[in-house]
């Protein structure tokens, strides 16, 4: 009988250890991966001011970096190339343009590429951005009866881990947490010397948002 507990002891410790020592499985994560926009925008060499339709492309460009990108914001002009000069001039109104849809002059770069003396060589924009890669779903179950405890399996999450790929704003928020703005130093010590003096410390509501039932609609 005391071979019989201490057989059983071992096995016990076996299988423990055996469980201890294996890793787990992850589970399926969605992830991102770094693309290139690049957009080209056509010039007059006469340089007679941007058009509507440049402004509107112009304005395209900044909306999409401010809500994905990720880097600097180059804008190349061509070089050896017909109306190169034109170019530059027509680069500095998209620079002041771009400021005025609220990028910070830093984030704006400068570049060149070589255009071979090609008429109509367009000007850049480019910038880094992050595209959302969800896990592969099969929908393909194994046998739950023949798995071991603590064991995860594939499809678990999966379906969340794609949804969440999907709904994203920014991509890259799947591969680190994004910058937290300053808090407002002027705002938390008001708060504390309310607090000190034993006045409200939160904001005043108007009367449509106090929260309270409107009686308009009673009997």
């Amino acid at each position: 009988m005391a071979c019989m507990r201490i057989l059983t002891g071992l096995l016990s410790a076996f299988v423990l250890a055996a469980c201890a020592t294996e890793a787990p499985r992850p589970l399926p994560q969605a992830t991102a991966a770094p693309e290139t926009v690049r957009v080209e925008m056509a010039y007059d060499m006469r340089d007679n001011g941007l058009t509507w339709r440049q402004l509107d492309l112009i304005a395209s460009v900044a909306a999409e970096y401010k809500a994905r990108g990720h880097g600097p914001l180059v804008i190349s002009y061509p070089q050896n190339a017909q109306g190169a000069d034109a170019a530059i001039a027509v680069i500095a109104d998209a620079r002041a343009q771009l400021y005025a849809h609220g990028l910070d002059w830093r984030a704006i770069g400068g570049g060149a590429y070589d255009a071979r003396g090609r008429a109509g060589a367009p000007i850049i924009f480019s910038f880094t951005r992050y595209r959302a890669v969800a896990p592969d779903c099969d929908g393909s179950w194994p046998d739950l009866t023949q798995t071991r405890p603590g064991e995860a399996w594939p499809q678990f999450g999966c379906a969340n881990a794609a949804n969440l790929a999907a709904q994203v704003a920014d991509p890259r928020d799947l591969l680190t947490a994004g910058a937290v703005d300053p808090s407002d130093a002027a705002r938390r010590a008001m708060v504390l010397e309310r607090y000190r003096q034993g006045l409200p410390t939160s904001s005043q509501r108007i009367d449509d948002e106090s929260g309270s039932v409107s009686t308009a609609v009673e009997n």
